[in-house]
């Protein structure tokens, strides 16, 4: 190689190395959330054009697309990927507020990349499909005529809160904490949550998993009506896990929550004694 060539890449190496190190949380972020998207999305579609997924198939892949996320990039930025779970590790557990922006446009552009890749892996049937009957493979909406926004909101609300516990209630030293088994025990919740509350909604639980993918689809080809489809829907995956993810650490810290940071007033907090010797 020619030293000019050498030396030019040996910089350009040299400052994406120091770009890597520098915005590192950042970045696993967005690739983490990306690979959940690209599986979770990406098993919608396997759905939407062929007969051999189901619903609980459909679910049990965002779990297993979780836990897979989590592995790649939870040991460098806590594999938050959603930032619902981001404000609410920040007001409940002490995460950074000054990080809290950059995690969640990572989360978001991770989101929009992962629509991307689904886009790439089924770009001939999609483009052979009418565009209206594949718009459920990249965001949610209500799943039947006969459930209304407030319900869908009322759903999404609830989902988020029993996530929320759960990934809390996996990370308190106080009660038992899951360590290397969380990924597993999140991930199986997920698709608990999915086979319990998803159909409804399609259980976005994440804004920035409904958001990204929305904007991929506004530019690549279904144009922004997917912001005005189903009275404006767009809003509930939205507002709706924020409150959901609030009311879940809420409820854990009032009643189990030993351990870690809490707003809660210490007379608020449960007091719990753990047995030394009970299993």
């Amino acid at each position: 190689m020619p030293t000019g060539i050498r030396n030019m890449w040996t910089g350009i190496s040299t400052n994406w190395t120091g770009f890597r190190h520098k915005f590192r949380r950042p970045l696993a972020e967005f690739l983490g959330t990306a690979v959940l998207i690209a599986f979770g999305c990406g098993a919608v579609a396997q759905k939407v054009f062929s007969e051999d997924n189901t619903w609980f198939t459909v679910s049990l892949a965002w779990g297993l697309g979780l836990i897979a996320a989590i592995y790649v990039a939870g040991g460098v930025s806590g594999a938050h990927f959603n930032p619902a779970v981001t404000f609410t590790l920040a007001v409940f557990r002490g995460f950074p507020w000054a990080e809290v922006p950059i995690y969640m446009v990572s989360q978001f552009l991770g989101a929009f990349f992962g629509a991307f890749i689904v886009f790439l892996g089924n770009r001939p049937a999609l483009q052979a499909a009418e565009r209206s009957t594949t718009t459920g493979i990249f965001f949610t909406a209500p799943q039947t005529p006969d459930i209304s926004t407030w319900d869908a909101f009322l759903f999404e609300v609830i989902a988020t809160a029993l996530l929320l516990i759960v990934i809390l209630a996996t990370s308190d030293k106080g009660n038992n904490p899951a360590g290397n088994l969380q990924p597993l025990i999140i991930g199986l919740t997920i698709t608990l949550i999915g086979t319990s509350y998803g159909y409804q909604t399609g259980y976005a639980l994440n804004p920035a998993r409904d958001l990204g993918p929305r904007f991929f689809t506004a530019i690549a080809g279904w144009s922004f009506h997917v912001f005005v489809q189903q009275s404006h829907y767009f809003w509930v995956p939205i507002v709706a896990p924020f409150l959901g993810a609030l009311i879940g650490a809420c409820f854990y810290d009032v009643l189990i929550h030993t351990s870690e940071p809490t707003p809660l007033p210490p007379k608020m907090q449960a007091e719990v004694t753990l047995d030394a010797g009970r299993v």
